[in-house]
Parts: C-alpha cells; structure tokens; sequence
C-alpha cells in the first residue's frame, strides 16, 4: 500500500519585517514538532520559504501549513493554490486557531491549539476520507510525554547555526496584548530533565561555524517560571560544553542565586519584555511585575554576572502620548541594554487586546500583512495615527542608530559576540521598516 505523502509549509511573506532577509534564518520548531506525530505510515518532507522555493507542484496528498498573524495572507494564497490543484490543506497555528472561521475559507480543514494530541488523529481521519473542519484538543498536551522534533525533515546547514529546544510551556501573566497564555495556558508545564539532557547532548556534538559554536536559543517564553525546575536545569547544563539564550521575566534579576547558577552555564543572554516606562500602562496591561524604577539596577544586575539583556519595548499604549519617543530614546541611549527591539502595540486576533479594541472600533482594518508590530493597525486613544507611525520610526532611528550601537554596547561590554551582530541584524530590520513608507 502507497504511503501518504504529507507536505508542511512555513510560509514567509518579503513584506514582512523579519522575513526572508532578515540576517538571522533560525529554524522553524513548531513542523518539526509536528512531524514527530506524524503516523510512521506516512513520507513528511517540509519547505520553509524563507530557504527554500515552493513547488507547487510538488507530490503530495495532504498539505500542512502553519501560519502566524502577519503571515496570514501568504498562507492563505498557498493554500487557494494547492487547493486549485487539487489538495487537500489543513491549516495551524496561532492566526488560523484565533480566527478558524476566516481559515475555514481557504483550507479543508483546521487545527487550533497545540496540534500534538490531534495531529495523528488528522491524517488518519483524510486517509478514511472523513476529514473534519475543526479540530480542537479538549485538554493541553502533557509536554512530559513529548517527542523529540524530527529535525530530519530540515536541512539545518542553510540555517543560522542555533539549536531550538522547548523545556517548558505556558506563562501565568496573561498580559492583554499577548495570545501565549490564551494558547498555551496559564501554567507552567516542564518537560523531564532526562529528555532535555538527550537534545543537549545532540547539540553538543554538532558542528557549528564562528562564534555561534555550539548555540542553544531556549524558546520557553519564560525558562526561569518555574524556579525550582530551571534550577535542575542550569545544574545539567552547566556540565555541557555549550552556550545559551532564551527568554525570561525581569524577576530573575530578583534571584542572585539563580543568576549564579545561569552565569555558571554559559548563558550569552536574556530576552526580556520591558514594554513600557510607565507603571499605570504596565498595570493596565497586566505586566505587574516590571517596575520602571528598577530598570536600570535590572540591567546591571546581568551584567554583574556576565549575562547580556536584549529588551523589548511597545508603544502605542493607550496612557502614551507623543512624549512617549524621547522619553524613550533618552532611556535607551543612556542605558546598558546590549540590544533593544521596538514595536507598535498590535492587538493580535486571540488577545484580550483584540477584544477590546473591536468592541470599541478602534481596528482599522484586517490586512493582517500589516499586523507585523511595525505598522499601526488600531486607532491610538491619545496621539493620532500617523503621529504614533511617525513617532515609532523616529524613535527606532535614534534606538539603533551607529552611535546608539556603540554607546550601548561599549558601557554594556557583554558577550559581544553575540550582540554586535545581534543589534546590526534589528538594524537591517530597521531600514526596512523605514523604506516600506517611503
């Protein structure tokens, strides 16, 4: 009997502001993931577009295509095409999941949430021909008994040399413009250090070129949420010959033992959501735990022990004003902070955010191509429009600027290596940004 020829799909869109020419191509986690589910009766094989070119007329029966928010419309304009020949298309991920109707309109059928526990269940379902429009799992998928992403399906030498490795899902906070906890759920689920131990050790061995050798990226969006846990972590990690980034909560800079025990593994350093300057906007929003006051000693709390600090801010908050930019570029050039990312606040379809501003009227329009964290898509409530779209590029100018590069990273003096190429990879973004209004 003939096997099932299974195609999936991450689609990339040139309009995108980390798209196929960003400089970092890091792989995709979540096909890989997909394809460790996939029936052993089956051929998987995966394009990502951002390497590879899509052939259309590729062999397959059943077309997989997962799809972020500002992806949405290229996903969608594969899976018309694969469907005018023909195919048949599920589609995933967090867009087609918040908004599974509006999928609906372009695949055969569609899988939200996690697709772990549902997955097998999928294929079985097309190989009977009795293919649903939806499905759902009634529970989270218990990420103890996960299995390892068939990294096979890929072709890693055309990718940045980063490995991605899940320890942990989901994130209490729940803040407003952020689907995680609405996806994920609002507890921390770990995976056993014995199968974490069995990917690290596959890293360990693995060629890798400059000063990348050996590059874990943890995509936990919180690997310090569970203490205890990443406490065990660190300890196994410590015992590898590797070097680390991943994504954590300002509170680790609470925990001078745990930043002891981060510093002993190598850690290169910490992706963390600052957002704002303003205590009322990170209430309202419900990042409680930043406080503004404690910013600065947050950073050099890091840097004492060698971990650099790549912050994240918004604006477009509905406490900001046009004063929100230079006072924002003031704090940025005149702080440590080994690399800063900018967005516009975007109320992403499966947010709290969304919500609110739909039943106000304040989104503008669903072209979700521009739903990418560089264009405004709602209505501001104290600045307009294009005072808030003309802020943000001023304000990202003088964030990432030569001289800010230099200053920053010159006081910093941390894990440079990693943060020079880092800052002129968002730089490259910039310039992107900028030229698509002109």
């Amino acid at each position: 009997m003939a096997k099932t020829k299974i195609l999936l799909v991450s689609p990339v869109s040139q309009k995108r502001i980390l798209g196929e020419d960003f400089l970092f191509k890091l792989p995709v986690l979540a096909l890989p993931t997909l394809a460790a589910y996939t029936p052993p009766d089956c051929d998987v094989h995966m394009v990502d577009e951002r390497i590879q070119v899509l052939d259309f007329n590729a062999d397959a029966d059943l077309v997989g295509i997962t799809s972020m928010t500002a992806l949405a419309p290229r996903a969608y304009a594969i899976a018309d095409r694969f469907r005018c020949l023909g195919k048949t298309v599920v589609m995933g991920g967090m867009h087609p999941s918040a908004m599974p109707a509006e999928a609906l309109e372009h695949c055969d059928s569609v899988v939200a949430g996690e697709g772990e526990l549902v997955w097998p269940r999928v294929v079985e379902d097309f190989k009977q021909g009795r293919l649903k429009r939806i499905y759902k799992a009634d529970h989270l998928f218990d990420v103890s008994q996960a299995k390892p992403p068939r990294w096979d399906i890929i072709d890693k030498e055309r990718y940045t040399p980063v490995d991605f490795i899940e320890t942990t899902r989901g994130c209490p906070f729940n803040c407003s413009y952020c689907a995680v906890t609405n996806f994920f759920g609002g507890k921390h689920r770990t995976k056993p250090l014995e199968m974490i131990e069995k990917m690290v050790s596959k890293v360990k061995t693995t060629k890798k070129r400059f000063a990348l050798k050996n590059l874990v990226f943890f995509v936990d969006d919180n690997i310090v949420g569970n203490r205890s846990y990443c406490m065990e972590l660190f300890k196994l990690l410590k015992t590898f010959n590797l070097q680390w980034v991943g994504q954590a909560s300002i509170t680790v800079t609470q925990d001078e033992q745990l930043l002891k025990r981060m510093s002993e593994t190598r850690c290169l350093g910490l992706l963390i959501g600052l957002e704002s300057l303003s205590d009322k906007t990170l209430s309202q929003v419900g990042k409680r735990v930043n406080r503004p006051s404690e910013y600065i000693k947050a950073v050099e709390k890091l840097h004492k022990y060698g971990i650099g600090i790549k912050s994240s801010f918004m604006v477009g908050f509905d406490n900001d004003d046009i004063t929100v930019f230079d006072t924002m570029a003031r704090f940025i050039l005149n702080s440590n902070l080994d690399s800063v990312y900018i967005s516009i606040m975007t109320p992403y379809p499966g947010t709290k955010l969304f919500e609110k501003m739909e039943s106000q009227g304040r989104i503008l329009h669903r072209n979700w191509e521009k739903y990418d964290s560089g264009h405004v898509v709602f209505q501001p409530a104290r600045m307009t429009v294009r005072q808030l779209q003309e802020g943000y590029l001023r304000l990202y100018r003088k964030a990432l600027s030569y001289r800010s590069i230099a200053l920053r990273l010159w006081r910093a003096r941390t894990q440079l290596q990693f943060f020079l190429p880092d800052n002129l990879a968002f730089r490259q973004c910039l310039l992107k940004v900028v030229n698509s209004f002109k």
